[in-house]
């Protein structure tokens, strides 16, 4: 068993809380949980087929021709302040798709992480975090 981390209640995160928090998630099978779940989350909603079409969009299209410039733009969609139409989604050219990625489908898709992997996320590192952390005051530590 993970080394508890005391966390004083409305303590705030510092760097040492942090790297002890870390520690204890390294400790346990907390990392590759995380990692399983926020994958299987991502390839279930289609967002990782969805920025990989895009990805090949601006490849292919010559807006981006290095890794830097394909990162800038992606990140900046994914923020939402990028260049798409004014509902967070890109229009994808119609060509060489298939399986609703770059183009088969219906063309547009929001670069955003889709909600139900935000909410998977937060409810598996809780549930993570709940397994090494004990919150000072708080009823049973």
């Amino acid at each position: 068993m993970a080394t508890r981390v005391p966390i004083p209640p409305g303590g705030t995160l510092t760097t040492p809380l942090r790297s002890q928090l870390n520690a204890a998630l390294l400790s346990t099978s907390a990392i590759p949980t995380i990692h399983a779940a926020l994958l299987h989350e991502c390839q279930a909603s289609g967002w990782l087929d969805l920025i990989k079409a895009r990805v090949l969009d601006l490849l292919r299209s010559g807006e981006c021709v290095s890794y830097g410039e394909v990162m800038a733009v992606v990140l900046r969609e994914m923020k939402g302040n990028g260049r798409m139409d004014g509902e967070g989604s890109f229009a994808v050219k119609k060509e060489n798709g298939v399986n609703g990625v770059n183009g088969a489908g219906s063309g547009k898709g929001a670069l955003r992480v889709p909600e139900r992997v935000v909410e998977e996320g937060v409810r598996v590192v809780r549930g993570c975090l709940e397994e090494v952390v004990d919150i000072e005051g708080e009823e049973g530590s």
